[in-house]
């Protein structure tokens, strides 16, 4: 499905974003179209996404339970020997 925009203001804002960002005018749309149903969303359909992602969650609990041998020990990720930021 096209989607043809008449507005000369609208397009030119697009080409801005879309310049700034280094993004498609295609992507710039999409991005803005979906932040904006984002803002949107019911407190039930806020609900119903906070419950897929604790299932996600509790998913990648498990599995990292499952394989404990695959733990990453954060300290030594993000701290050096001297116990510095890397």
């Amino acid at each position: 499905m096209a989607l043809q925009i008449e507005s000369p203001e609208t397009i030119r804002v697009i080409h801005e974003l879309a310049r700034r960002t280094g993004q498609s005018e295609e992507r710039v749309v999409d991005a803005a179209v979906r932040e904006r149903l984002a803002q949107l969303r019911t407190p039930e359909e806020e609900e119903e996404r906070r419950a897929r992602v604790y299932a996600l969650v509790k998913e990648l609990q498990a599995s990292f339970k499952a394989h404990p041998e695959a733990a990453v020990d954060l300290n030594e990720l993000l701290y050096d020997e001297d116990g510095l930021p890397r």
